[in-house]
């Protein structure tokens, strides 16, 4: 599995760098990185930016593709420990299994400055080489976390004072006329059977965006998308 950007490599050389089969890179300031790295018996090449374009399927790889034995998932429990003031929105997947929406959220998710998102350990879609390759790069700017029980994690977030909004096509109140403001945590469910009811229960508020026209859903990615951004301006100063 390929995964790209400076960032990374340096967190995977300070954290795990026996996860790590090869680098790729054409630029050079991080050459420090590049020593670190050969120190660790990596094997390491120097090549073109058309080559990374290929190998990563996307432009945004900052010039460092990395080869990996696995996918690293984020600590949740080292992510709340953080100082609530100090997180953006944190999105939680509950059962999403298509990888094509999962690199779109993911995509999304990066553009609008959210750092984590969570995904539960079984039932649910991982990160493979097609999320990473849709999500153009996304998956490497944002802390995915798997966790257990996502009910267990929603807890955590709303005894740490986050406001728990459920995403569902069918709610009752409109998005636009919610509260939104952070800390927040925004839950969207599978594709076809939404949110389970446990997770659902737990929710602070569910909300919909409503339909102006014909169709009367959006997918999973694309609703997220729509989330994100009135979530973004709910919380941009004027």
């Amino acid at each position: 599995m390929w995964i790209s950007g400076v960032h990374v490599l340096e967190e995977m050389l300070r954290n795990r760098p026996d996860l790590i089969i090869e680098i790729l890179y054409c630029r050079k300031d991080i050459s420090n990185l590049i020593e670190r790295a050969i120190s660790h018996g990596i094997s390491v090449k120097d090549t073109s930016r058309e080559t990374l374009n290929r190998i990563m399927g996307y432009r945004q790889h900052q010039g460092v593709a990395i080869k990996i034995k696995h996918f690293l998932y984020g600590d949740f429990s080292e992510i709340i420990e953080e100082p609530v003031k100090n997180l953006s929105p944190i999105v939680l997947l509950d059962g999403l299994e298509d990888p094509q929406n999962f690199g779109s959220i993911l995509r999304s998710a990066a553009f609008f400055g959210v750092r984590v998102v969570v995904i539960p350990e079984h039932r649910s879609v991982s990160v493979t080489d097609a999320v990473i390759r849709v999500s153009a790069g996304a998956a490497s700017m944002v802390s995915i976390v798997r966790v257990p029980n996502l009910v267990g994690a929603i807890r955590v977030l709303s005894e740490r004072g986050f406001n728990i909004v459920g995403l569902d096509a069918h709610a009752e109140r409109s998005i636009y006329d919610s509260s939104l403001l952070h800390p927040l945590a925004l839950v969207v469910g599978n594709e076809h059977k939404g949110m389970r009811r446990l997770v659902r229960e737990h929710c602070r508020q569910i909300v919909k965006i409503p339909p102006l026209g014909e169709m009367d859903s959006l997918n999973a990615a694309v609703a997220t998308a729509v989330a994100l951004a009135e979530v973004s301006r709910q919380n941009t100063p004027t």
